[in-house]
């Protein structure tokens, strides 16, 4: 049965490999290396850490890939779930007459808008471990925007169902979106100092999401926003001082040792909950003490340091 399965990814996978949209990211992504090779003047120069990188983010892709029918068989009992609430959509039909393009651009700012609010979600303590994965990569290049635990996936899903459903929106247009998204994913970590200039709230630029990336304080939780930073500006997390040349990463997260990094949410969990635990038990014990020694107070008898002779004269 193993066998079976593994042997029906591989074949997933030589078809993955095919698609259109992953020729153009693989074409993108040999692109974006040629550039950095010029940028460094044709000379190999990346660090050996950097090197380590680019093999944990692959691994945990392929990792990723591997398992990803458990997060397929998740998500559609999300949206089984989704359609058993019976909440109203807007019919596909309605936007037949919408031309692809507007369809298009409405999809993009649409699932921004989802991923603004599940990337918020993801920077809170709970979710924080499942999203430190993506930020532990301390040299932030292309490949960074596929270094994300195998959770994240089944959130961002998750969110995708419960906030864009309703909208009906036609399969082309998600089609042409998501790819146009996945590219735009790969070059804003890209490590160059680009803005855009006076288009820089309306398309994220590397320098904007290096920002988020950075590993200081000011920067935590900023630049949530995949695509349109005008989502930040609206809901006030906006951050964008000029070139970043602060460290990235994310301190205390295993950097590029894989099977830390994907056991690191559950350890993370596991931690919460002991130290949850622990607070409640010194808090009852605290109460129980507490009580005990009122009980105490209430039976003994009143003491002589109440007497006041001033009242007795």
């Amino acid at each position: 049965m193993l066998i079976d399965y593994f042997t029906g990814r591989a074949v997933a996978w030589t078809g993955m490999i095919s698609k259109p949209h992953m020729i153009a990211v693989i074409g993108f992504l040999c692109a974006l290396l040629v550039i950095d090779l010029a940028l460094r003047g044709w000379r190999l120069s990346w660090s050996r850490r950097a090197v380590m990188g680019v093999f944990a983010t692959l691994t945990i892709f392929h990792v990723n890939f591997l398992l990803v029918p458990l997060i397929w068989l998740l998500s559609e009992k999300i949206k089984a779930l989704y359609a058993l609430a019976g909440i109203p959509s807007i019919p596909t039909e309605f936007w037949g007459h919408a031309p692809t393009w507007f369809m298009v651009i409405l999809a993009l700012f649409a699932y921004d808008f989802a991923n603004y609010w599940n990337h918020r979600l993801l920077h809170m303590r709970l979710l924080w471990p499942v999203h430190a994965i993506h930020h532990s990569d301390p040299d932030v290049n292309g490949l960074t925007a596929y270094r994300i635990h195998l959770f994240e996936g089944l959130v961002m899903w998750v969110s995708f169902t419960l906030m864009l459903t309703w909208l009906g929106l036609p399969s082309d247009a998600i089609g042409i979106s998501a790819a146009l998204l996945a590219l735009h994913n790969i070059y804003v970590h890209v490590n160059v100092d680009w803005d855009h200039g006076p288009l820089r709230l309306l398309v994220a630029s590397p320098r904007f999401h290096r920002w988020h990336h950075a590993d200081v304080p000011e920067a935590y939780g900023k630049n949530l926003a995949n695509f349109c930073p005008l989502f930040d500006v609206m809901f006030g997390t906006y951050y964008n001082p000029g070139k970043c040349e602060e460290r990235v990463g994310a301190t205390g997260v295993p950097e590029n040792d894989v099977v830390k990094l994907l056991l690191y949410p559950l350890k993370e969990w596991a931690r919460m909950l002991l130290g949850g635990l622990s607070s409640l038990s010194r808090r009852f014990a605290a109460e129980a003490q507490s009580q005990t020694s009122e009980g105490h107070l209430e039976d003994a008898p009143a003491s002589a340091s109440h007497f006041n002779p001033s009242r007795s004269a």
